[in-house]
């Protein structure tokens, strides 16, 4: 069966909906339609079209259907159960093809495409939802060490073909067979060899003893079109380009026992993007996937772990997050600047605190740096594609605005000291020294004044 092209629109009474059918000759008695309380079906062989809204239709006297002759399309008429009930994200046909949901089994959340059940739990324990780890029992050693990563841990051995072609996202010397820690000791080994303070300091004079000569206050002060929506409580729309992109997500179950690591990924790539955008003041390039690759640790070390599994002195995941993506956009991109850092993590904020559509539409159009990539779409493959799907059906208002909040006071909370690399400082040494931002800071003011 093929499922056809459709919009849906709604007034206090009824909903709309265009189902579009070109090429195929219209027959009222080949035509089949049912509504059974959110769910609405649509036949006429060869299309077939399930629909759920977030709230229930009858299939009553008023319901009709007509063909329409100069649209090629039947347009449909169905009335609500409760005149003047709003149903939400019409605008979203990926979101109205969801599957039906399956029941909790055995205290195990089985998470399907379309239910609303774990939106509405998420919703209720939203305002109480707590962002430190998890303290949960470990559990007992496989003897066959199982190596996985990606969305949910559900992937491994995905990695091989993408790194014999010449992936320069990965930072693993052999991801496909590294345990967690491991890829997190790597990191954070990798992170301290690519800092140079030097450009870190040249960054930091330039922007403040000749500004003329470079476009960091520029950049600092370039305003994301997020915070007027934020500012004004505008709600994101979506393009039919972008509605395009999301039919083409995974439509399948999900097994999803902790959606913490989910949500602190979906951080990693937001403010991974939002610098990006911001250091191009709006624009993405040819080379924005490496950028966004190599500043989301999930992608470029598959590290959705963060911290070491025997670290019991932090337990703050928001704030392990918040100085992990600080080092890394102090190590890659282009510009690398304390103020930039700031900048991004208010852009962050705000879209957070603009709910699931506005998270979403930064994801999609992440996912376009990757999706046709002759080597990068692997990322696709283990991550955007799935979370993607997964913020579009499950993602919760609540949760993310929350999750905003606390994030912000996180931040506040983080200064330069808090970012912190081993770098070897004395010429000729080779001994490793612990230095911050503001070391490094310090010491360029001195390099300056002298020089002057």
């Amino acid at each position: 069966m093929i499922t056809p092209r459709f919009e849906v629109s709604q007034d206090e009474e009824f909903v709309f909906i265009k189902v579009f059918i070109s090429s195929v000759r219209f027959s009222a008695a080949a035509l089949e339609m049912t509504a059974d309380d959110e769910k609405f079906i649509f036949s006429l062989p060869p299309y077939y079209l399930r629909l759920r809204f977030s709230g229930g239709l009858v299939d009553d006297e008023r319901a009709k259907a007509e063909f329409v002759t100069n649209n090629d399309c039947i347009s449909i008429q169905m009335p609500k159960a409760q005149k003047g009930e709003v149903f939400g994200d019409l605008d979203l046909p990926a979101k109205l093809l969801g599957r039906i949901e399956a029941p909790k089994k055995q205290g195990v959340l089985i998470e399907e495409l379309g239910s609303t059940e774990t939106t509405d739990s998420l919703a209720q324990e939203a305002e109480q939802f707590d962002w430190e780890v998890e303290q949960v029992v470990q559990e007992p050693v496989s003897l066959v060490p199982q190596f996985l990563y990606g969305f949910d841990n559900k992937y491994s051995d995905m990695m091989d073909a993408s790194i014999s072609n010449g992936n320069d996202i990965n930072e693993l010397s052999n991801p496909d067979k590294m345990a967690a820690d491991e890829r997190i000791n790597e990191r954070l080994i990798k992170e301290n060899l690519k800092f140079d303070a030097e450009y870190y300091a040249n960054d930091y004079l330039t922007e403040k003893y000749f500004a003329s000569e470079s476009n960091i206050k520029q950049l600092v002060a370039w305003e994301n079109p997020v915070y007027d929506q934020y500012k004004h409580h505008k709600q994101t729309e979506f393009t039919a380009e972008e509605n395009d992109k999301m039919m083409d997500l995974p439509k399948k179950s999900y097994l999803v026992e902790n959606v913490r690591p989910l949500y602190y990924t979906i951080v990693c790539i937001l403010y991974a993007y939002l610098y990006e955008v911001r250091q191009n003041e709006g624009d993405t390039t040819v080379e924005s996937g490496w950028t966004v690759g190599k500043l989301v640790p999930q992608f470029s070390c598959l590290d959705s772990q963060l911290i070491q599994s025997n670290n019991e002195t932090e337990n703050n995941m928001l704030k392990v997050v918040a100085i992990t993506m600080s080092r890394r956009s102090l190590c890659f991109p282009l510009v690398r600047h304390w103020k930039m850092v700031k900048a991004v993590w208010d852009d962050v904020y705000y879209t957070l605190r603009c709910g699931t559509r506005a998270v979403l539409k930064t994801l999609i159009a992440c996912r376009e740096l990757f999706r046709f990539h002759d080597v990068y779409y692997i990322y696709c493959k283990i991550w955007l594609d799935d979370l993607c799907a997964w913020t579009l059906t499950k993602g919760n208002d609540t949760v993310l605005r929350n999750l905003g909040h606390e994030l912000r006071k996180t931040v506040a909370e983080l200064n330069k000291e808090n970012v912190v690399f081993e770098k070897i400082l004395a010429e000729g040494s080779e001994e490793l020294e612990f230095v911050n931002l503001l070391d490094i800071e310090q010491l360029a003011e001195i390099s300056y004044n002298e020089s002057q």
